[in-house]
Formats: structure tokens, sequence, C-alpha cells
């Protein structure tokens, strides 16, 4: 149980990109009045979650972060898991809707050891199986690159990589 934090362009990394939790951090105005329709929502939500943080950021006062998210129209809301962003709502929404994109977010990313480890590992396990792909594709392209040691010392490596994000694959699975 807390409160809506009032995030700024010098409290944003620590707030919303360091946060054990997922984060949603709402991009509003004084002046706008469908942003106004939104606080209480969010301030409910923030009292009723204790396994989501909920933020607010007024974008007349800080301009860096509205700028970084190419925020255009407000209200608009930003999710947050592991300092990357993961999904958004753009608009006033009724409450109803809200809550099932936070319910949505805490299901796809959860925030026990377990849950967080198998989020960790999946990521993880995707982002070197794309990565791997690129190299054995250059690998079938880039002849030139046939000669270098330095070359083929990445491409060992890279295999190496492969084998392990095969092992995190059995192992994320085993955790399933």
């Amino acid at each position: 149980m807390s409160e809506v934090i009032e995030v700024t362009d010098a409290t944003f990394e620590q707030e919303v990109l360091q946060s054990d939790l997922p984060v949603e951090l709402d991009f509003w105005a004084p002046w706008c009045g469908p942003c106004m329709m939104l606080g209480p929502i969010y301030d409910r939500l923030a009292k009723e979650y204790d396994n989501f943080k909920f933020c607010k950021i007024n974008v007349d006062q800080n301009k860096e972060v509205a700028m970084k998210f190419g925020i255009q129209s407000i209200p608009m809301q930003i999710f947050f898991v592991d300092g990357e962003a993961v999904d958004h709502l753009l608009g006033a929404m009724p409450e109803a809707q809200v809550r099932a994109k936070v319910d949505e977010i805490i299901a796809k990313y959860p925030i026990d050891a377990r849950g967080r480890l198998k989020s960790i590992l999946s990521k993880w396990v995707e982002h070197n199986q794309r990565d791997t792909e690129k190299l054995e594709a250059l690998e079938a392209k880039a002849e030139e690159l046939a000669g270098d040691p330095t070359y083929k010392k990445v491409l060992e490596l890279a295999g190496e990589i492969k084998e392990r994000s095969a092992s995190l694959s059995r192992l994320l699975e085993e955790l399933s």
C-alpha cells in the first residue's frame, strides 16, 4: 500500500528505471482535463497494489523525460519492467481498463524470485538466440572475414553462447 510518486527528470532513473517493481508512469499536466480524471484512479490503485509502483510526471516541468519517450499527447501511461518500457495506454481510460492493464503486466512480469528468474532467463535466451542467428547469417555472407583469427574466435564464442542458451532454455522449462 503506497501512494503515487511524483517523478522528475532528476528522479526518473531511480524511481522508474531502477525499480524492482513494475512501474506505471503517467505523463500528465495540470491543465489537462482527462489527466485530472485519471489521477484519482491511480491514487486508488497505488493504495491497492503492493506489487506495483505508480508514478506520475508533469510534462510541463519535466520535458527531458517526455521528449525521451516522444510524448506528444497526454494523458499517456507507459509501463516499465526492469528499466524497459513494455506497454502503454494513451488517453483517459476507465478504471476497469487501467486495472486490467496493471493485472496483465503483473501476470506477464512476476516479481517473485522464481518468476523474475524465469523472466530474465527468457529475455536472455531470446536475445542470445537472435544475436547468434545474426552472426551465423554474417558468417555465411562475410567471406572476407573467414581468415581473420579474431572473427573466428568471435564465432567460436558465439557457438558456446548458443550452447549455454540451449542449456538455459532447458532449465527455464524445468522452472515452469
